[in-house]
């Protein structure tokens, strides 16, 4: 998760800090762990700590800005890919980046910070989804979009969410070709409907 050119024993200082936040974060909240716990879980000195970081938080930070930094730099190849081999890409692109360390993942997806990482990777979702889509349905309104994206990401974030903390044997990637499956399929039951929110209440029970 590191898109910055950074010297290698950079890279080495800060990636041993991120697991050994990430090992931490699997049985103690967030803000219950200290720089001086992290220092030993990483085999670390405080020097290097604060060379790199401020606090704990600058850690986390950093943790998520690299991961939206390499989604970000993806979504215009996303884009020109076109649907639906689109979506397969970004669903394979997320669930790679949060495999490349299970811990990790758990941390930003089960932990304390998965109430501020998984808003903020829907908003990335429904952005590039109204983008992409609402040429298509152009009297769409923005939040019918947000609505629709949010469930659909949501949905993909709770199976991988349950893959990681379910310990299932097969690969990761099963999951991702699951996920497309339903999501095409959703597609293709009908179009989605994505005036559903101005609708008169008694027509909205047929969408």
């Amino acid at each position: 998760m590191e898109p910055r050119k950074e010297y290698s024993c950079v890279k080495r200082t800060k990636l041993a800090f991120q697991t050994a936040l990430a090992r931490l974060a699997k049985d103690r909240p967030l803000n219950k762990i200290t720089v001086k716990a992290l220092c030993e879980e990483a085999g670390l000195s405080r020097n290097a700590f604060y060379f790199h970081y401020t606090d704990i938080d600058a850690l986390i930070t950093e943790i998520e800005e690299d991961f939206f930094a390499v989604i970000d730099s993806k979504l215009i190849e996303f884009e020109r890919i076109g649907y639906p081999d689109n979506v397969l890409a970004i669903l394979q692109q997320v669930a790679a980046l949060l495999f490349a360390d299970r811990d990790i993942a758990l941390m930003l997806l089960d932990g304390q910070r998965a109430a501020i990482f998984v808003p903020r990777l829907n908003q990335v979702f429904c952005d590039f989804s109204y983008q992409y889509f609402h040429g298509f349905h152009p009297n769409s309104s923005r939040v019918a979009y947000d609505y629709f994206f949010t469930f659909l990401g949501e949905g993909f974030y709770g199976m991988l969410r349950r893959y990681l903390l379910s310990g299932d044997p097969f690969p990761y990637e099963r999951v991702v070709d699951l996920s497309f499956t339903l999501i095409k399929r959703l597609f293709q039951l009908e179009k989605p409907s994505l005036d559903y929110l101005e609708r008169p209440l008694d027509s909205r029970r047929q969408i």
